[in-house]
């Protein structure tokens, strides 16, 4: 078996296996987008009145795709070695990118020439795999802190005599987890770098092809 096919295997197993948790967040992640679009909308009156004139309608599509992979990268590497503390920052991050997410979709629909259904055709063709990637980083880091917390508990309750015979015996039981873990966040990684040439260099140009803008 090669290596290509072992990561297919375990991806396939690791997502089958946390399905319900990775479901939990997208739900998490659509529910802070629409809660933020909403619940800002009647304010941005104030924020556009505020905008310089000569603030351009479209999306800025000026950012390289390193940058775009190189900051979306950063920012999951992050998380994912923040989420030890309880997972919170996974949790945290999920949300924080959907609010942000929502309250641009709010802003961005009063200055579109198409409105709202302008922002989301330009974010559906990355936000597809950027979301995604979004998502399952944050279940990674979940997983991150499972297997410590675990691996604590059976360290501590392993009749194990000597110190690095409980290591490895903690490690050889919980090490499904942190296996998984890592290759969701190959994963995301994968579907990021996927995402940053769409982002820069078709999304914008799609959206207004399709919408005639």
């Amino acid at each position: 078996m090669n290596s290509i096919t072992k990561f297919k295997d375990l991806l396939i197993e690791s997502l089958k296996q946390n399905k319900k948790l990775i479901l939990v967040l997208y739900i998490l992640f659509i529910v802070s987008f629409a809660l933020a679009w909403a619940l800002s909308s009647g304010g941005m009156d104030t924020v556009i009145n505020s905008l310089p004139a000569s603030t351009d309608s479209t999306v800025n599509d000026t950012v390289t795709v390193t940058e775009l992979l190189i900051q979306n990268e950063r920012g999951g590497i992050m998380t994912y070695i923040a989420s030890i503390f309880f997972g919170i920052a996974a949790v945290v991050g999920l949300i924080y990118n959907g609010v942000n997410l929502g309250l641009m979709g709010a802003l961005l629909s009063n200055i579109m020439p198409k409105g709202g259904i302008q922002y989301i055709t330009y974010l559906i063709p990355h936000g597809i795999f950027e979301i995604t990637a979004l998502v399952i980083q944050s279940a990674a880091g979940i997983l991150l802190f499972l297997f410590i917390w675990k691996f604590v508990k059976t360290f501590i309750k392993s009749e194990k005599s000597g110190f690095k015979e409980k290591i490895l015996s903690s490690y050889e039981e919980n090490k499904k987890i942190i296996i998984q873990s890592l290759i969701l966040m190959v994963f995301a990684a994968i579907l990021l770098l996927i995402a940053a040439p769409i982002e820069a260099y078709v999304s914008v140009p799609l959206s207004e092809f399709i919408l005639g803008v």
